[in-house]
This record gives C-alpha cells, sequence and structure tokens, in this order.
C-alpha cells in the first residue's frame, strides 16, 4: 500500500492529491446523486399538484423540470469541489470573485427553476383548456406566461447586477419606469387592444367558430382572436379583422348560443285573391310549416298589410339551432333552415294558382272616353270667326 500513501500524499499544483480525488468525486457523485434526487422531486412535485396531475404525465413534467433541478444541484456539487481544492490556492480578491459569481449563478438557477415551475403551469392551463373545449384561450395562455418569464429573467438579472457588480440599480428600475411610460404613451392604442383582449377571454363572450353579430352588416364566424384584433370570417367568405377595443366596447349578439333564431319571411298575394281563398291559404301554411321537425314553437302566419300592389302574408318561425340531421356531425347553418321554410312557402302558394299567386308591382291605367262635342257649339264659334 505504499504507493497508494504516494500518491494519496503526493501534491499537484500545491494541492494535495487526495483532495483532487475527494473534489472529482464529489463532482462524479454530486451528478449521479442529482439525477436521483431530480427524479424524487420531480414526483414528489407531481403529487403535490393533486387533482392537476390528470392534465400532465409525471415524465412531461419531469421532462420541464429536470434540468432545473440538476442546475442547483450540480451548482452545489461544483461549489463543493472548488472548496475541497481551496479555489486552486487562487489569491484571496479571486477567490471573492468566485464567490460572487456562484451567488449569480444561485440566482440564475433560481430563476430557471422559476421559469421551468411557469412552463409546467402553462402547460396544465393549455390541457385544461383544450379538454374543456375552450380553445380559443390557448391563444393567450403562451404570451402572457412568455411575459411572465422575462419579467422574472429581468428581476433575476437586476438582482445578479446587485449582487455580483455591486451595482446601484435603483436608477435602472428608475430609468426603465420613465422608459416605460414613454413607452405606454407611445403605445397606447395597443395597450387598449391587449387589455380589451384579456377583457374578452375572462368575459367569455364568443369562442372559436361561434357566429356573432356586431351590427346589421358585420357578421361571421369567430376564426381567430389575438391580442390586438379578432378575425371573423363572414358569410361572403370575407375576412374581417376587428379591433378587441371595438368588440369589447360594441354591443354584440352571438348567434350560436342562441337556443332558436327567427325567420322572418314577408309574401305579397294578389288583390284579386278571393277571400276564402286567402284564409284556407294562411291556414294551410300554418299546417305545413307545423309539420317541420326544427321548430321550436308553433309558426305565426297572419295577413298583415295592404301593399300597393299586394295584400302582405307574414310568416314567423323560430328553429331549434340544435337540430341536426344524420349524418351531419355539426350544427347547421342557418341558410338551411331558410331554404326549408321559403321551398313550404312557395309550394303552398303555388297549389292555389289561378286563384291566388305571388304578386308583383302592377299599374292599371284607367282611360275614359272623352263626350262628344255639340256640333252647334262648333257652329257658333266658327261665325264668330
Amino acid at each position: 500500500m505504499r504507493w497508494w500513501r504516494l500518491l494519496w500524499e503526493s501534491e499537484w499544483q500545491g494541492i494535495l492529491s487526495a483532495r483532487w480525488i475527494i473534489a472529482l468525486l464529489i463532482l462524479v457523485g454530486g451528478y449521479f446523486l442529482a439525477r436521483l434526487v431530480a427524479q424524487g422531486l420531480s414526483r414528489l412535485l407531481h403529487i403535490a399538484l393533486g387533482k392537476a396531475r390528470a392534465d400532465i404525465s409525471q415524465q412531461e413534467l419531469h421532462r420541464l423540470m429536470r434540468a432545473a433541478w440538476l442546475f442547483p444541484l450540480f451548482l452545489i456539487a461544483a461549489y463543493g469541489a472548488g472548496s475541497v481544492v481551496h479555489f486552486l490556492h487562487l489569491p484571496e480578491k479571486a477567490v471573492a470573485w468566485i464567490g460572487r459569481v456562484f451567488e449569480a449563478l444561485a440566482l440564475l438557477a433560481m430563476g430557471f427553476l422559476g421559469s421551468r415551475l411557469l412552463a409546467v403551469a402553462q402547460t396544465i392551463l393549455a390541457s385544461q383548456y383544450e379538454r374543456a373545449g375552450e380553445t380559443y384561450k390557448l391563444q393567450l395562455v403562451h404570451p402572457l406566461f412568455t411575459i411572465g418569464r422575462v419579467v422574472l429573467f429581468l428581476l433575476v438579472g437586476f438582482l445578479m447586477l446587485e449582487h455580483t457588480l455591486k451595482l446601484n440599480v435603483a436608477p435602472f428600475f428608475t430609468t426603465l419606469g420613465l422608459g416605460g411610460l414613454a413607452v405606454a404613451l407611445a403605445a397606447q392604442e395597443t395597450l387598449q387592444h391587449f387589455i380589451s383582449a384579456i377583457a374578452i377571454f375572462a368575459d367569455k363572450p364568443f369562442q372559436l367558430g361561434e357566429v356573432v353579430r356586431i351590427d346589421a352588416n358585420t357578421a361571421g364566424s369567430i376564426e381567430k382572436i389575438g391580442l390586438r384584433s379578432t378575425h371573423i370570417r363572414t358569410f361572403d367568405n370575407h375576412l374581417l379583422v376587428i379591433p378587441n377595443k371595438r368588440l369589447a366596447d360594441s354591443p354584440l349578439e352571438n348567434l350560436s348560443r342562441a337556443p332558436e333564431r327567427r325567420l322572418l319571411f314577408r309574401i305579397g298575394v294578389l288583390y284579386s285573391t278571393p277571400d276564402a281563398v286567402l284564409r284556407r291559404l294562411i291556414e294551410d301554411l300554418r299546417d305545413r310549416l307545423s309539420k317541420l321537425p326544427f321548430l321550436g314553437r308553433p309558426p305565426s302566419v297572419y295577413l298583415t298589410n295592404f301593399q300597393d300592389s299586394a295584400l302582405e302574408i307574414t310568416v314567423i318561425v323560430f328553429v331549434r339551432m340544435d337540430y341536426q340531421e344524420e349524418p351531419s356531425t355539426g350544427p347547421l347553418p342557418i341558410f338551411y333552415f331558410q331554404d326549408k321554410v321559403a321551398w313550404v312557402i312557395l309550394e303552398t302558394v303555388r297549389d292555389y294558382e289561378p286563384q291566388t299567386s305571388f304578386a308583383f308591382p302592377t299599374r292599371t291605367l284607367h282611360i275614359q272616353s272623352l263626350p262628344q262635342r255639340d256640333p252647334t257649339l262648333s257652329e257658333v264659334s266658327g261665325d264668330r270667326k
């Protein structure tokens, strides 16, 4: 064992070989021990999530958190190994700087750990929103958590400057506040749209794919909900990009969430229609429309007005928007119901021809012949000439 004693008591770079061996064992053993500890910490965190465990697997959680666990644990092992070899007998000032660097790395490790925890929370929220069918919220999750991570690392950076370089960061915060105020004033409208987007996501007035109507000329399905604007695909297949502030401030009608939709038809029949025929036509329209399977309540059919060229009949029906037909896999468009009702009205009126029919603008010109002139008046007028 003499060779082992010689190896143990020999020196390299002014440090005993025994210390070098211990430092190496600390590094290697610390690495493998850190991997085991990381597995255990991930398992404990997964258990601590409670009901949220259904939204993230233990393997996915460990994949996200593994580097965040290993970094501080290996940092501790590296500091221990450096302490064993007395940091290579460096000058006291250099050792102090190494200590500051390790303090900065410890702060960075804390920031990295917080960032990974935010990533776990983002994954859980995304899974919950997707499972609940609130896919439009997924567009807000990533930007908000990204902003959170940026703010976290900015704070860690300021703390690192203060502890490592011993800089006074108070002026930086003052400058940042003034700069933030200037940016806020310059981007006031953009910030309003961003705040309106948060209000839309919180209030949930609509979701992706739902049909909304903002005014009489603006209606369509929600295609995308962004942080600044919302995309609406109109029935003419045009893409409308509407700022979120306008959506938040304007009255909005969500047509997809209405249990029923009203359909209104005004038709005109000839004035020459006999009274009995007109009454039978109205009753027949009620009966035929009542047999439609998608009606939510009995139809209303009435003689409502006297137009210039027609007797006006108003037809009002309420259709159930949850009605589906096999093999349909989704809600039917409103045009489907309009088509069915319109065909019933058309076929019913045409069944009563020629006694009545649809009226169209007409004008009747009555020409009345003038009375014949008295011949004696003509002779009198001729004598005067």
